[in-house]
């Protein structure tokens, strides 16, 4: 049973993004059905000398609920959906306090924003780490699920990635475009085929998978639309996201792998690598429920 996207948690960072996140967060709590949205802010700059807290001891607290004052005024002016909101603004460093945060609530969803000027650091961080799924929102997108994008290698991820899709958008009409990246193996000398022949043939097969995979997928209204694509030169992401591009979708939906073990959560490579180079196109991390244990242990290594 695939759970659905019930608890969220936005992170707010205190810039002309907040409103933007504000309102996609309502949007998104819509289609999933959301009963709780926590809106989060980490205060991570707020470095003081310890004599100058000994004189003024009650500085931090003060600083956090007038920042809880104006992410209040925030959500009442952005946030317009009748679902219950809570307000948490902490001190610490973000990615920790963000982490923690979503262990705390039990989140099923984590919503960042993305600079375009700024790297993909904590993103990437969050993503390793995170407990639950995580939308990373590119500054200025709204979110939309009109045309959705998932890259499928018909591994266990990538199947939970279209159920996953399937759940949220049960009630849409949603174009999704379900992409195979095929390649041909460099022994395709030793069939007596021409690379052009040999090419083709994987293709076919490409198609088949992909036929049986829409055949047993329980869509509803959605149409699933097939996307082969030869890769000839090793480069996976890039040709998955210039497709996705070419497409104008609205949203990519990729799968994290995740190991059970404190020392060594990770996400899968291609997903990693989607993150830092696509800072245009809304992108959701899939992530196995349970699939990142000992979470507190990783937090020491912070």
């Amino acid at each position: 049973m695939i759970a659905p996207l019930k608890k969220i948690i936005v992170c707010l960072d205190h810039t002309e993004m907040d409103q933007g996140l504000i309102e996609n967060a309502c949007t998104i709590s819509k289609v999933a059905g959301g009963t709780q949205i926590t809106f989060l802010n980490v205060i991570k700059d707020f470095n003081l000398p310890e004599s100058v807290l000994k004189e003024f001891p009650d500085l931090l607290d003060k600083a956090l609920s007038e920042r809880k004052e104006e992410i209040k005024r925030l959500v009442k002016k952005y946030f317009k959906c009748d679902v219950p909101t809570k307000i948490k603004v902490c001190q610490g460093g973000e990615e920790k306090e963000i982490l923690r945060a979503a262990n705390e609530t039990k989140s099923d969803l984590i919503i960042l924003g993305r600079k375009r000027i700024s790297d993909s650091v904590l993103s990437t961080r969050i993503a390793r780490k995170s407990p639950c799924n995580l939308l990373l929102i590119p500054e200025g997108a709204k979110i939309k699920f009109d045309k959705i994008f998932i890259p499928v290698d018909f591994s266990d991820y990538s199947a939970l990635s279209l159920k996953r899709t399937l759940l949220l958008t049960k009630d849409l009409k949603s174009k999704i475009y379900l992409q195979n990246v095929y390649t041909v193996p460099s022994s395709y000398r030793y069939s007596g085929k021409s690379y052009k022949e040999f090419a083709e043939i994987m293709k076919g097969h490409a198609q088949k998978d992909l036929e049986v995979l829409i055949k047993k997928a329980e869509k509803q209204s959605q149409e699933l639309i097939p996307v082969c694509s030869l890769d000839k030169n090793g480069k996976i992401i890039d040709l998955i996201l210039e497709e996705a591009r070419k497409k104008k979708v609205d949203i990519i939906v990729m799968g994290a792998k995740g190991r059970t073990t404190t020392s060594a959560l990770f996400i899968g490579s291609k997903s990693e690598r989607m993150i830092r180079i696509n800072d245009s196109i809304p992108l959701v991390i899939i992530r196995k429920k349970g699939a990142v244990a000992g979470l507190f242990e990783s937090l020491k290594d912070l």
